[in-house]
Parts: C-alpha cells; structure tokens; sequence
C-alpha cells in the first residue's frame, strides 16, 4: 500500500492572525463610515480637534512628517541593517502600494477637507492639498511599514499590536492636520498591510529574488541616503522638523553601530545581530 508524506500542519502565525483581524476591522469600518451619513464629517470634526489643542501643533507635524515616504524610508534602515532579508520586502511592497495608491487616487479624485469644508471651520496644520484624497497616501506609508516588520520579522504579539497602534497613530494625524478624511485613513491602512502581505507572498513564491544579493545594499543606500538627507527634506510641516532631525540621528546612530560590528577585529565583540 502507497502512503502519502505526512506534512506537519503549522499552526496559525499570531502576527499575521492580528493583521487579517487589523484589515477586517479597518473595512467593516470603512463601509459603515462610509455609508452612514454624515459620518464622515463627523468623525473627521472628532480627530480634528485635537490640533487645535494648545502646544500639540509641533507634535502632529512631526507624526505627519515620519509617514513621509522620505522619512519613513529614513525609519526602516536600522531594520534592513539588522535584517536585511526585508529589503526584498520593502521592493515588492512599493510596487504593490504605489500601483494600488497612484491608480486609485486620480481615478477617484475624492475632494478632500479643505477642498470641500469652509475656512476656518477646521484646523489646517501644514500645507494646503484639496485634491485625491483617497486613500491616504501617508497613512499607506505608515502601514507598509509596519506591515513589513509584521510579515518579515514575525514578532510576538505585543509588538504586533505596538506596531499597528503606532501606524494608526500616524494614520490618525492625517486627520488632525486637517488634510484626510476617515474613510481615506482607512483605506490606506488597508493598502499598506495588504501590500505588505502581497510582498511576503511573493517572497515565499520567488526563491529566484528571495535569495537574490542585490536588494539588500540597494536597501540599505536608499535608506541611508533618505535618513541622513532628512533634515534638508521639506515635507510640509516646518513646525515637525523634530522629525526629521530625528531620523537622521537614528540613521547615523544605526550606521555607527553597524560598522563596528563588521569592522575587521570586532566580529563577536557586539552583541548585535549582523546577518
């Protein structure tokens, strides 16, 4: 008698339990706000309110500047440092991302906030944008990005929910600086974790690029360039120069350590892991 192999059943991976369950939530949310009227403007008039609060300007420009494609290139280089497998990551999701976001956006031509609302009848941080408005291209970037350290390093829990909880954040300011609506803030985070997951499926499906040299030291110039050009970037919010500043301290910080750790003579000194 022929018997088949056996193939062990893997169990679900909790960090990509807590993404699906992420991007469910985010389009049963999109529908309902996107079909109750009135809502939009609602919830909008909810987050927006918070840049209004006295000394918290300078605080959401700089949320709004880190989910600038720029800068949050800028964040991901310690992580293609220290796990340069993602960078075939981060190419396959820019693709997916900037072809799902650059289609839909002109396509749709959704107004946004101050393109529909009166001025002066909401908080406008930054510049001035009145046009394709979804979905959120900031919030896209600020998902991508945790959906590629969710998808390419497989975290605990904890730090799942960390990630998604920051990237929300991030979302959340695009509102607060007047310039998104909620339904844009949603379908972008969907984007981002749906590109994210789309990389890692081609990842697994590609042995050709998943062993591939090249996209590692492509990842890590663009990175660096992108972290240590930060403060000379204006992305639109002079009062987050923080941000900026704080990104390129995080790249040369990150570089430093990186090339101690590969210096010849002090392999095995550092207890950071190069591989």
């Amino acid at each position: 008698m022929i018997t088949g192999t056996h193939v062990p059943r893997r169990d679900p991976d909790p960090a990509i339990q807590l993404l699906v369950a992420f991007v469910l939530t985010a389009a049963v949310l999109l529908v309902a706000v996107g079909a109750w009227p009135g809502a939009r403007e609602a919830v909008f008039h909810q987050f927006n309110a918070l840049g209004g609060i006295e000394g918290a300007t300078a605080f959401w420009s700089g949320v709004n500047a880190l989910a600038d494609t720029w800068l949050a290139l800028g964040l991901l280089l310690p992580f293609v440092l220290w796990r340069p497998r993602l960078a075939i990551l981060l190419l396959f999701a820019a693709i997916v991302a900037t072809a799902i976001t650059h289609g839909i956006k002109p396509a749709l031509a959704v107004l946004r906030p101050p393109g529909v609302l009166e001025a002066g009848s909401f908080n406008l941080i930054g510049h001035t944008l009145t046009r394709e408005a979804f979905p959120s291209g900031h919030t896209t970037t600020a998902f991508t990005l945790a959906g590629l350290l969710i998808v390419g390093l497989r975290p605990r829990w904890p730090w799942v929910v960390g990630l998604l909880l920051l990237a929300s954040v991030m979302g959340a300011s695009r509102m607060v600086a007047g310039v998104h609506w909620p339904t844009d803030v949603l379908a972008g985070a969907i984007v981002g974790l749906l590109s994210a997951w789309a990389a890692g499926w081609l990842n697994d499906r590609w042995p050709a690029a998943r062993h591939a040299r090249w996209p590692a030291p492509v990842a890590v110039v663009v990175c660096s360039i992108c972290a240590l050009g930060a403060p000379w970037v204006d992305v639109g919010y002079p009062q987050g120069v923080w941000a900026n500043w704080s990104v390129a301290s995080l790249g040369v910080l990150s570089l430093f350590v990186a090339t101690l750790r590969i210096w010849p003579g002090r392999a095995g000194r550092l207890g950071v892991p190069w591989r």
